[in-house]
């Protein structure tokens, strides 16, 4: 049920940043549980004392609808960030509610490296002849 993506980020020169990971920001994400609540008749998600995020996202009834709606929350909503030292040490400074990072640039398709087949391959199947002892 749970998901998560993991990056390997290579960079020189060497820092101290050990571990950095983000989320959408979990007030944001409760308000996304509780319209979802309302739009249902208040029957539907569990928003019972300190259920956790994977209980939550359990007991959304999934439809166009909350699906459109959890999609437009990961297009605006800010996120949460956790950054680490080497020594596990938090790096000091605000990380939560930072505004999403916006892309400047995109990559093209990649072009094929392959050369050309040399060969065309046959149009029907090839007889063989194996000869030789088994033995």
């Amino acid at each position: 049920m749970e998901e998560m993506c993991v990056n390997y980020v290579h960079y020189y020169p060497q820092t101290e940043l050990e571990l950095c990971k983000s989320a959408v920001d979990a007030g944001f994400l409760q308000e996304f549980f509780h319209l979802i609540n309302r739009f249902n008749g208040g029957k539907e998600v569990c928003t019972c004392p300190q259920p956790s995020i994977p209980q939550q996202f359990a007991s959304v009834p999934w439809n166009s609808f909350s699906r459109e709606v959890l999609q437009a929350l990961y297009g605006f909503a800010p996120i949460s960030m956790h950054c680490n030292k080497s020594w596990a040490i938090r790096f000091q400074g605000e990380w939560n509610l930072q505004p999403l990072p916006k892309v400047i640039s995109s990559l093209g398709a990649p072009t094929p490296e392959c050369p050309p087949r040399q060969c065309p391959s046959p149009a029907s199947p090839a007889i063989i002849s194996i000869v030789g002892d088994r033995g």
